[in-house]
This record gives C-alpha cells, sequence and structure tokens, in this order.
C-alpha cells in the first residue's frame, strides 16, 4: 500500500504507464469512461494514486476529466501531427546547438550514437521492436541532453513518455515492412552522427527533419488512429 505524498505519486506513474500504454495501443479505445473506484479494484490500492494517474493522462491530453470519471480521448491524427511538431522543434534545436559543441564533445557524442545504433541494428536482428523503440529514444534524447538547455529538456521530458509509445508503434510498422525499411532507419541514424563529427547545422537538420517526417508519415498511415475518438470501448 502506499505511504506518504511520495509513495502516492510512484504508484500514480505506475499506473498511469500502464493506461498510457492500452489507450495508446488501442486496448482502451476512445469513449471509455474509466472509473476511479475500478481501476483502484483493478490495480489494488486506493482511489489517491489512481486520480495522480488520471491528472497525469489528462494533462497529456489522453483523457478528459468529468463528474462520473475519465472519458478516454485517444490519440487522435491531430494528436500525432501536435505531438511530432513539438519533437521537430525540439530535435531540430537540439541538434543544430550539438553542431556547435567543441570538436572533441561533437566526437564523444558521436561515438555514443553510434555505440547505440549499433545496438539497435543487434536489436533488428532479433526481430526486437520493443529493444529498438527504447533504444531509438536513448539515442535522440542524447542530442538533446548534448544542447544543454534546460527548458528545451522540460519539452523533451514532458513529451517523453507518449513519443516512446508512438516510436514503439512506428518501429514495429517498419519491422512489419521488412528487413530493408529498418535498415534505412539506421542509416538515417548512421548519417545523424557523420552531420555531427562534420558540425554541419544544415546537413543534421535536414536528417532529423526527414527523420520525424517518415515517423509522423507512418504514425498517421496507422488504422488504429481511425476514429480515435469513436465508440465507447469495454476492454479497459
Amino acid at each position: 500500500m502506499e505511504r506518504g505524498p511520495e509513495g502516492v505519486q510512484r504508484l500514480g506513474d505506475a499506473i498511469a504507464d500502464v493506461l498510457r500504454y492500452e489507450i495508446v495501443m488501442g486496448e482502451c479505445a476512445a469513449g471509455h469512461v474509466l472509473s476511479e473506484n475500478f481501476l483502484a479494484r483493478r490495480f489494488g490500492t486506493s482511489r489517491s494514486p489512481v486520480r495522480e494517474a488520471l491528472r497525469q493522462l489528462a494533462h497529456e491530453g489522453l483523457l478528459e476529466l468529468g463528474r462520473n470519471g475519465a472519458r478516454v480521448l485517444g490519440l487522435s491524427g491531430e494528436d500525432v501531427q501536435e505531438l511530432y511538431d513539438v519533437r521537430e522543434l525540439v530535435e531540430g534545436f537540439a541538434a543544430r546547438r550539438a553542431c556547435r559543441l567543441a570538436r572533441g564533445q561533437r566526437e564523444g557524442l558521436a561515438q555514443t550514437l553510434l555505440s547505440v545504433a549499433r545496438d539497435m541494428e543487434d536489436a533488428v536482428m532479433h526481430g526486437d521492436w520493443h529493444r529498438f523503440s527504447e533504444l531509438d529514444l536513448v539515442y535522440h534524447q542524447s542530442i538533446v541532453e548534448a544542447a544543454n538547455h534546460r527548458r528545451i529538456m522540460r519539452l523533451w521530458h514532458e513529451i517523453g513518455k507518449l513519443l516512446q509509445l508512438t516510436l514503439a508503434i512506428v518501429i514495429r510498422m517498419r519491422m512489419q515492412r521488412g528487413e530493408a525499411d529498418m535498415r534505412g532507419a539506421l542509416a538515417q541514424h548512421r548519417a545523424l552522427a557523420e552531420a555531427l563529427l562534420a558540425g554541419d547545422e544544415e546537413w543534421m537538420a535536414r536528417v532529423v527533419q526527414s527523420h520525424v517526417d517518415e515517423s509522423r508519415r507512418l504514425l498517421l498511415s496507422n488504422a488504429r488512429l481511425e476514429g480515435s475518438r469513436g465508440e465507447e470501448d469495454e476492454r479497459c
């Protein structure tokens, strides 16, 4: 059982992670109303951490809080557009800023990125889309962290958990399309490291934009987003 504000926060975060996954992956459909009492029974906890989880998801735009519970909104095409607009702004800024680092710092960051890219290639060989999506987030977060900009980092953390789930959807779609498609994704990641080593801001910005646009396009073609503001579903 949770104890004190920190315990409530930790449990709330854990419950939010589960519900976020179910909503984004389409397991908990738009229109469904989530009851605090039902969720408290499901997760074996009091209503306080459940309430905290619902507040988090409402802040992310996945739920709408009401007097009779929280209605699932899901992830619409418009949500994806906005999420990836923010991603493009944050990563584009961070990429340009990273190119202005001293050469030694750029080389160190590039080696980190190439090391992560090798692990991503290993994940492709094993067909592990979940591991690949985790590494993908680590890769891009490394660039954002290198920008050393507190407010940009806050923006990144604000979209981070939702972004990771959308990355998982994109990677699973790309793996289903075949190894050649995944090799293309890996080539983009290697190109980012090469642009960084060269200190070429324009090259780096172009690769970031191309990479983000491709992910956005795949997400918008995903059938899970069609009718995401639709009828109630009883699965969650």
